[in-house]
């Protein structure tokens, strides 16, 4: 058996308790003015063993106070989480060793190495040098090991934050917002060193990010949070397979050019918004699965002519804004709650 193969037996079970399962969440502060802030209100999800879960939602929905209360940072008014079958925070010294985490950034001496900083957190985890040196050489750290940690770049600096949520050896791997700040290389080199730490490692993953594409390439299971609470989650696949694809339309000239589209293709049943996140006000957005030809043809049957075309299949981004829209439009005016 593999040392990979060995790591996977000893991994949570698929068919145990969830590595982690947070119900009913409650959690106000009190703002520097005195008002009532509620954080997390009602905040359900379920970590699946083995997966990448997403953490999607606005700045203010609450992600990083969810995260935090799993980790025994931030004490909850009301609900229950467990890890592993065990209630936290009572039994937060038996599961401490499970789980790695960086949260809001990591923290380092800038006049240390990267890997005497390591080193000295491995001492408080009991763990080897072996352990730091694999740690390293996973994030891709190895050749930069000796360097001042005040001279890393802050792609650098993230991927040693990871290195020291790997260091305990976790079932659980918490990461909140790694990739912010990041530039692409260093975006793409983090979703490698996800994937393996779930193939070859059994480790379950729950990242909080702002990035979709990447979030979408990387996860099997996504949750995304408005509000203080979870308003969607499930297999990505699940998810995006609820969305339409849709045809993205370009019509310069007057507004009622494209009034008179929107008109002519609702008669049809299909209905047309302004593409999300344009920046180009010509821009129309027709929510169909028949096409590019279908919708040409019944524009060209009002003698109307786009001047760009293309289609754009169903993605998160598409699952991801529906659920955000439903959300707010259940409440009145914006709530922000983190």
């Amino acid at each position: 058996m593999t040392a990979a193969e060995a790591r996977a037996d000893a991994s949570p079970d698929p068919d145990g308790p969830p590595p982690a399962r947070l119900e009913g969440l409650v959690k106000r502060y009190r703002t520097a003015r005195g008002r009532r802030h509620t954080a997390l209100d009602h905040f359900s999800m379920s970590v699946p063993a083995r997966s990448i879960v997403g953490l999607l939602g606005p700045n203010g929905s609450g992600k990083t106070t969810a995260l935090k209360a799993l980790l025994g940072l931030v004490r909850v008014d009301s609900g229950t989480i467990t890890a592993f079958g065990h209630e936290l925070p009572r039994a937060q010294h038996l599961v401490a060793h499970r789980i790695g985490a960086l949260i809001e950034g990591p923290a380092f001496t800038a006049s240390l190495t990267g890997e005497r900083n390591l080193r000295l957190l491995a001492t408080l985890h009991g763990a080897s040098e072996s352990t730091v040196a694999e740690a390293l050489d996973l994030v891709g750290l190895t050749r930069d090991a000796r360097r001042a940690y005040s001279g890393y770049s802050l792609g650098m600096k993230q991927r040693l934050g990871i290195a020291a949520a790997l260091l305990p050896s976790p079932d659980l791997l918490v990461l909140d917002e790694p990739m912010n700040g990041l530039d692409p290389e260093a975006i793409r080199d983090l979703r490698p060193l996800l994937t393996h730490l779930r193939d070859d490692r059994g480790m379950t993953i729950l990242v909080s990010s702002h990035i979709l594409a990447e979030v979408e390439l990387v996860s099997d299971h996504v949750t995304i949070v408005r509000h203080g609470r979870v308003i969607s989650e499930g297999r990505l696949s699940r998810l995006v397979e609820g969305t339409t694809d849709h045809v993205v339309l370009r019509l310069p000239g007057p507004e009622s050019l494209r009034d008179t589209a929107r008109a002519v293709l609702a008669r049809r049943g299909i209905p047309v918004a302004a593409a999300d996140g344009a920046s180009d006000p010509t821009e129309l957005r027709a929510a169909t699965g028949e096409g590019v030809p279908a919708v040409l043809r019944i524009l060209a049957e009002h003698d109307i002519y786009p001047e760009e075309v293309h289609r754009r299949s169903a993605s998160l981004e598409d699952a991801y804004i529906r659920a955000i829209r439903a959300a707010d439009a259940e409440r009145d005016g914006p709530h922000d709650a983190e």
